[in-house]
């Protein structure tokens, strides 16, 4: 009582920017609604609604009236659906509305050298034509799960075709790409069985600054890895 959110706020700079609220909704007599994180909890953290509006008595603003409401579950609800617009329900990796997002700005300034892998699934259609679809969506489980595995932490992997995966991988040169996909390549032998090979080709592009479009990059990893399709195809049939 009696005092103000210089005085009684935590947070020197949460308390200034209530104050400075405060003192305009005096001046100007307009309400003014605000959304932010309230103060940290053991729990987790907390979002607050708080809404303030002007008391007049005879036309002259006297003083101000705020409603504070907690909304952490509603904001809560609304980041777990858009996580989940986000991921593909069959290999949980993110999908292409992530994808979407991301192409317009896939990497910030001082990501570069950022590189792109494409990965492409050999053999899927064949083994979902003999054994199943059931199969088939094993497969891209178990590819998915052996790229999540081997890929930096910092890296970012897709699923944006049926049988296609992208990874985005920031602060990566060429030689560190090729060594991401060698480690999958390991990975995916060692997942390998007498029933389900993976068999995957994969293609990179590396950008070295923002000359480069995402789509140019995109391509160019896309075409490298059509030109590892066929190299593995031809050396199959030899």
């Amino acid at each position: 009582m009696g005092r103000t959110d210089l005085e009684v706020q935590s947070d020197p700079a949460l308390g200034r920017e209530y104050y400075e609220e405060d003192l305009h909704i005096l001046a100007s007599g307009q309400g003014q609604p605000s959304g932010q994180p309230g103060p940290p909890y053991p729990s987790g953290p907390v979002y607050l609604e708080i809404k303030k509006n002007p008391v007049r008595l005879h036309g002259a603003v006297i003083g101000i009236i705020g409603v504070i409401n907690d909304i952490t579950q509603q904001v809560t609800q609304e980041r777990e659906l858009k996580e989940l617009s986000f991921r593909d329900k069959l290999t949980g990796l993110y999908n292409r509305n992530y994808l979407e997002t991301r192409m317009r700005r896939f990497v910030r300034a001082d990501d570069f050298p950022a590189s792109l892998i494409m990965a492409d699934c050999n053999y899927l259609k064949r083994v979902n034509d003999t054994m199943g679809h059931e199969y088939g969506d094993l497969m891209l489980q178990r590819v998915a799960r052996c790229i999540q595995d081997s890929i930096p932490p910092s890296s970012v992997a897709m699923r944006v075709g049926g049988d296609e995966f992208l990874i985005l991988c920031p602060k990566c040169p060429a030689d560190q790409a090729q060594a991401v996909i060698a480690r999958i390549r390991q990975r995916l032998k060692q997942r390998s069985d007498g029933i389900l090979p993976l068999d995957v080709a994969f293609g990179s592009c590396t950008a070295q600054d923002d000359s480069l479009t995402f789509d140019q990059v995109f391509h160019r990893a896309d075409r490298a890895m059509y030109e590892n399709k066929k190299a593995l195809h031809c050396t199959q049939v030899q």
